[in-house]
């Protein structure tokens, strides 16, 4: 069911899959389509939200710049390979099911860091200050995400380039 939605997703906007398509393509009835997923959109976020949480999890706990560039090349990577897929997904922003998972997963990522590096908390920023913590992880998030919305739209899509630009444009706080 997942490989099927992603599949058409790669084939056409994202928004304009039906229910129907996607179980026809997997062999499946509505039912079971509905026993796993409330819509397509939601079907193919979560399953390209689990890779992408994957892909990020093998670089925790993130510590130093090589770190962060680490998990900022997964996190494109994992990106460039579903281009089509999130292309496809693009109005003016993703759609708001894949946008939420891209958001969701680099704040806990972030966050964690935040956790257990608390010298990477921004000065200014109360370290025991759980609210504070999650507006810094939330605002580094939500640019990221920004970033790689901009970035989808690249060509060539350069990985490389991807990554060196947005370092380039983060708080050298995180790296401490």
């Amino acid at each position: 069911m997942r490989d099927a939605a992603l599949t058409l997703a790669a084939a056409a906007p994202l928004q304009s899959i039906s229910v129907s398509e996607v179980c026809r393509a997997a062999g499946i009835t509505r039912d079971t389509f509905y026993r796993h997923a409330p819509s397509p959109v939601e079907l193919v976020a979560v399953t390209l939200g689990e890779e992408l949480a994957e892909a990020i999890g093998r670089h925790d706990p993130l510590s130093g710049l090589e770190a962060f560039r680490a998990a900022e090349r997964s996190l494109l990577q994992h990106v460039a390979d579903h281009v089509v897929v999130y292309r496809n997904a693009m109005g003016p922003q993703l759609l708001a099911p894949l946008r939420a998972n891209l958001e969701r997963t680099i704040h806990a990522t972030l966050r964690t860091h935040l956790d257990q590096h608390p010298q990477s908390v921004p000065a200014g920023v109360d370290a025991t200050d759980e609210d504070a913590l999650d507006i810094v992880a939330s605002y580094a998030a939500a640019g990221t995400v920004g970033a790689v919305e901009r970035w989808i739209h690249t060509e060539p899509l350069d990985v490389d380039r991807g990554v060196a630009v947005i370092i380039a444009a983060s708080p050298e706080f995180w790296f401490a």
